[in-house]
């Protein structure tokens, strides 16, 4: 019985890398793979590159529905790298999930989230994950694997993640949307099994362990540390958004106050917003940068990890999450990624993909590693 995979935007970076890593890893000749975009051309190159016979490729427009139901017929697994998500929402999930497929999405967040909930995947057999990519994903997911390892659980976690690379004008328009509950997120902490909002200031222009130079770290706390605070029990959670410069991005922000709320023409805010993280990007290369410490009532442990390109991180993430939904890991239901895959499973198979180029589990504090690390360097 063959196996049907569809991967729309599966030409795009975080599709190509998604698409690339599933043709290997793919146990035999019975799974077959679809690429799926607006551009059939670009879509039959990449699967006549990397599939050969056992790949297919289709043109598709997601706002389109006829064109989406048909790219999803015949589909076991629909898997979702297309467009902006918080444009897209529900559109494709609802498609592939109407014809009995299971469904993993790079993004989403809680507006797809809160749209699947109610229809009881559960219950249908179904499996759908949402945010299977970097953010909000794979660092969800990473202190979930941190927490595992030791058999007394953690109290506080604090982490600094920092991302320099470009900007595609989807992960743009993401971002500006994003930003829409960005006033309630800001500086907020997890103190005490509940929201502190307001508790903590960005700490510019400083050194933190494990980043080059001097940064920018911004408190806030997201759904993601959220809900992790609760599943672990934590008791403090202290989450940042590092940026190394950033200068030409952000003033580009403060003009863009019309887009966050969806007042302007979102295309073209987007477009300036990627052109100025192209500017900020000259003579710098790009990289991401996760650094977790979590403590428990006696010990303390810092995990490290680096890449090189946010895209294909993304898209390595989708195709390991996308793997364990096939194998049945997952179970019915909806799900963040983070939380619904196999955290110990997903970490192994990361580490043999090449997508990372440092993952590193260290005793002790991030300040206390840090300069340790240096004093050997």
């Amino acid at each position: 019985m063959t196996v049907l995979i569809g991967v729309l935007g599966g030409y795009g970076a975080v599709g190509t890398a998604a698409v690339r890593l599933l043709s290997r890893t793919l146990p035999g000749p019975d799974y077959r793979l679809k690429v799926g975009g607006r551009r059939a051309d670009e879509a039959a190159k990449l699967a006549g590159q990397e599939l050969g016979e056992r790949g297919e490729a289709v043109g598709v427009d997601v706002f389109d529905d006829e064109s989406l139901r048909a790219f999803c017929h015949g589909c076991d697994l629909v898997v979702n790298a297309s467009a902006a998500s918080y444009l897209v929402v529900d559109r494709v999930a609802q498609a592939a999930l109407a014809i009995g497929a299971d469904y993993v999405d790079a993004g989403g967040d809680l507006p797809l989230y809160d749209k699947l909930v109610p229809m009881d995947l559960a219950a249908m057999g179904r499996r759908a994950l949402v945010t299977a990519g970097m953010m909000p994903g794979l660092t969800g997911l990473l202190p979930r694997w941190l927490a595992k390892l030791s058999p007394v659980p953690p109290r506080k976690l604090v982490a600094y993640v920092g991302v320099m690379d470009r900007l595609t004008p989807a992960g743009a328009t993401d971002y500006l949307l994003s930003l829409r509950d960005r006033d309630e997120e800001s500086q907020a902490i997890w103190l005490d099994g509940r929201r502190v909002t307001r508790a903590a200031t960005a700490i510019a222009e400083t050194e933190l362990p494990f980043f080059p130079g001097r940064v920018t770290a911004y408190p806030y706390l997201g759904y993601e540390g959220q809900r992790l605070a609760v599943e672990l029990g934590l008791s403090e959670v202290r989450w940042h958004a590092v940026f190394d410069g950033g200068a030409t991005m952000m003033a580009t922000l403060s003009r863009l106050q019309g887009a966050m709320s969806g007042e302007s023409d979102l295309q073209v805010a987007a477009q300036e917003l990627a052109a100025a993280a192209e500017l900020d990007m000259f003579g710098k290369e790009p990289y991401q940068l996760m650094v977790f410490e979590m403590s428990t009532s006696d010990t303390t442990r810092t995990l490290v990890v680096r890449s090189d390109d946010t895209s294909a991180l993304t898209g390595t993430v989708l195709a390991l999450a996308a793997t364990q939904v096939l194998r049945k890991r997952v179970a019915a239901g909806v799900h963040f990624a983070a939380e619904g895959l196999d955290a110990p499973e997903l970490v192994e198979a990361l580490k043999q993909t090449g997508a990372v180029r440092a993952f590193e589990l260290f005793d002790g504090a991030a300040t206390e590693v840090a300069a340790v690390e240096e004093g050997v360097l």
